[in-house]
């Protein structure tokens, strides 16, 4: 198995070697693929943050290497997702997704809030909470935060690490990643999650192929697709996303349902005079191999942890991510400047 290696940040204050204490990045999972790959993507990109130096303590003279610890979700659901992480992204397979699911995580939560206040129920309003923001300078004022109060209890940190699988005090993740933290991390994201195609892909998109993911959430979650405004594009919205395409361009529509659903997008495409073909009744991982190995431009709702993450890893010219303007959620914009991402992301609100 090949397991990524981050670069290696050698921390120095006069030439004296800085003690490393390793720290803990515990992290919560929940759902399938797409969105354990957004939990675990964000929580690597805070290691590799800590790791970088850019938050070295001279005065403490404290440096850090830190590790992810991950707990999954109570909903069984978790055990599919792990699977499919695990098959697909072989160097996920170095983690326990129930490392912290026992008592003594529960302990170490209660200590950690006992010594800096807050909530002692497990997964509440956490220390250093602003690492799950989406803002970045909110993330930079939670790790700095968290530098602060690990320097005052340097002997703590070193003793819980050394006699506990979690440090004290450890650092609390549950957000998705977010687009800050992608463009700084890039690269390595793109080392860590190499993909299985053997083990993962059923069919893939033709060179000259553009995509549209056609999620259905509406179809998938009935009861609750609305309160968690996951709003889709109509067939015409859908069809004006790709109104740049010339007659004869080649779109595929992938979907995890019937083909019959996504006929109506069909018609919209083909009265555009685009050649179309429909890919569905794949399972998620298949979904999402299609989607990476798009060549030409790929769209589809920004909400979709497959659409975003197969935008990150995969080879499309151009992503196109929308949101609806009647969703409760907007959409998260930011302008990439890393070269991997750079005006690859085309982020529409569709009124």
């Amino acid at each position: 198995m090949e397991v990524h290696q981050p670069v290696s940040h050698n921390l120095t204050h006069h030439h004296e070697i800085i003690e490393t204490v390793p720290v803990t990045i515990v992290c919560q999972l929940s759902g399938e693929m797409g969105n354990n790959l957004g939990k675990l993507g964000r929580c690597l990109s805070l290691k590799w943050w800590l790791e970088s130096g850019a938050f070295y303590n001279s005065t403490n003279k404290l440096g850090y290497s830190a590790r992810v610890a991950l707990r999954h979700q109570q909903h069984n659901k978790w055990v599919r997702g792990a699977q499919d992480l695990q098959r697909c992204f072989p160097n996920t397979n170095q983690f326990d997704f129930s490392e912290a699911n026992n008592n003594e995580f529960a302990d170490i939560w209660k200590m950690q809030h006992q010594l800096l206040g807050g909530d002692e129920r497990v997964e509440a309003n956490s220390p250093f909470h602003e690492i799950n923001s989406i803002d970045e300078k909110e993330i930079v004022s939670g790790l700095q935060s968290f530098v602060s109060e690990a320097s005052k209890h340097h002997a703590m940190v070193y003793n819980a690490a050394s006699k506990r699988n979690v440090s004290l005090p450890f650092l609390f993740s549950a957000q998705f990643q977010n687009l800050p933290l992608e463009d700084r991390f890039h690269e390595e994201i793109r080392q860590f999650f190499r993909f299985n195609e053997s083990s993962c892909c059923k069919v893939m998109a033709d060179p000259d192929e553009n995509v549209f993911h056609y999620r259905n959430f509406k179809k998938e979650m009935p009861k609750r697709w609305n309160s968690y405004g996951f709003h889709e594009a109509d067939p015409q919205q859908a069809a004006d996303l790709f109104g740049h395409l010339k007659e004869g361009d080649k779109i595929a529509i992938v979907t995890r349902f019937g083909g019959e659903t996504a006929q109506p997008y069909v018609d919209a495409f083909e009265a555009r005079g685009l050649k179309v073909r429909v890919v569905d009744g794949q399972d998620g991982p298949a979904d999402f191999c299609f989607l990476m190995s798009a060549q030409k431009e790929i769209a589809g709702l920004w909400q979709s942890t497959y659409l975003t993450w197969a935008g990150y890893l995969g080879n499309a010219t151009r992503v196109i991510a929308y949101a609806m303007a009647t969703s409760s959620h907007k959409i998260e914009t930011y302008n990439c400047t890393g070269p991997g991402l750079k005006r690859k992301f085309d982020f529409r609100t569709i009124h």
